[in-house]
């Protein structure tokens, strides 16, 4: 093998593994076959990477939001 045929940064993986159910994946899907959660491309590891969950951390920051503001109004509103 030559030095200039192998790169070892090159993604060689044929399939990817959910990082949910580690379920063995094609390359192509965009939702496990076996959690029916979402996956986005593949990483150097061979997983899948998880995709930003955007509905659930607007949620996290409501809900912080809504206890300070629930602090405030029962402790130190006059």
């Amino acid at each position: 093998m030559s030095a200039k045929s192998y790169s070892p940064s090159a993604n060689v993986h044929m399939t990817k593994k959910c990082p949910y159910c580690y379920a063995y994946l094609p390359l192509t899907v965009r939702r496990c076959h076996a959690c029916k959660k979402r996956v986005g491309d593949v990483d150097k590891l061979g997983f899948a990477s998880k995709p930003f969950d955007w509905p659930g951390y607007l949620i996290a920051i409501l809900a912080a939001a809504a206890l300070c503001i629930f602090v405030w109004w029962g402790f130190f509103k006059e």
